[in-house]
């Protein structure tokens, strides 16, 4: 009788390890299918097609993070991204920032600028000598060395106009540069 019992209680705690495991594989398949999702426009290579979509993979994950929590929020809006950061349980969000973030950065062929912009040294102030992101006084600053250009220009313009005013730093020092030297900006920036 006494085995018995013993034997039952076993059987119990292996079945409750069981189903934890079970439910946490699933959990991550959860999260392995949403991101999925996002590869379709990113690309699954870590850079998509599309030259307006930024590049996010090996991106910083604090960065992720907030981005996709200021997409759920509406402090940053885009009705794709606002709608797929919705769909993210709030506890997935920041495990969701750091596979995208684990993730190698893409190489791509931008054709780096001539010259440097005098107005690099203001970005490496945040976002590092090299421009791969990190902490910064303002919180956490993208990788910028290597992202496309367009998706730069129009992140640019956005914090310039308006339009994005998720980082007020930001805001002020696009609006403080005039529409070309943005571009150039954008341009060398890719070209890293």
């Amino acid at each position: 009788m006494r085995f018995v019992w013993i034997k039952g209680r076993c059987a119990v705690v292996w079945l409750a390890m069981f189903g934890i495991g079970v439910c946490a594989a699933r959990a991550a398949d959860a999260l392995d299918t949403a991101l999925e999702t996002c590869w379709s426009c990113h690309g699954a290579n870590g850079a998509g097609n599309d030259p307006t979509v930024p590049v996010i993979w090996g991106q910083n994950a604090r960065y992720l993070e907030k981005q996709i929590r200021d997409f759920s929020s509406g402090d940053r809006e885009d009705q794709i991204m606002s709608s797929m950061a919705s769909s993210l349980r709030r506890e997935d969000i920041s495990r969701a920032a750091a596979l995208i973030a684990a993730k190698p950065w893409p190489g791509h062929a931008d054709t780096p600028a001539a010259a440097a912009p005098d107005a690099l040294a203001a970005c490496q102030g945040c976002h590092g000598a090299d421009l791969s992101g990190g902490d910064s006084p303002e919180g956490a600053a993208p990788r910028l060395a290597g992202q496309f250009a367009d998706y730069l220009a129009t992140a640019m313009s956005g914090f310039a106009g308006g339009e994005r005013a998720n980082q007020k730093t930001m805001s002020a020092m696009m609006k403080a540069l005039k529409p070309d030297e943005r571009a150039a900006l954008a341009k060398y920036l890719a070209g890293l």
